[in-house]
């Protein structure tokens, strides 16, 4: 039969806290904060390749000569998000710049609609 401690035994024993172990914790750190560059560097390949799939698309139309001179009926400032491929909402358009979200100043006028966007 075994005999129990008494609780107050127990409680009179002297034990020191458990030291952090520094070197590992820095270790883990580091790695954690190398397999988040790894996935952001591997999340670039796989936009760059996706700009290189698209390069065959046509480039954006210039603004016509004499369209600024034209009377503006409406004017606009917004957001421009992404372009996305036709019944695929989800395939983004990378080529051309396309993917890259900024500000967008629309003007209409009389010969059409005039896009602008200055942080592309």
């Amino acid at each position: 039969m075994t005999t129990l401690t008494p609780l107050y035994l127990l409680a009179a024993e002297k034990k020191s806290a458990e030291v952090t172990d520094w070197s590992a914790r820095i270790a883990w750190v580091i790695g954690l904060l190398l397999f988040i560059a790894l996935v952001y560097w591997l999340m670039r390949q796989g936009w760059k390749w996706r700009a290189s799939l698209q390069s065959d698309l046509p480039g954006l139309a210039a603004t016509p000569e004499g369209f600024a001179d034209d009377e503006t009926l409406l004017t606009l400032e917004g957001r421009y998000h992404a372009s996305t491929t036709a019944g695929q909402w989800l395939d983004r358009i990378v080529a051309h710049g396309l993917g890259t979200r900024s500000r967008a100043e629309l003007r209409l006028t009389a010969r059409g609609l005039d896009v602008v966007r200055p942080g592309a």
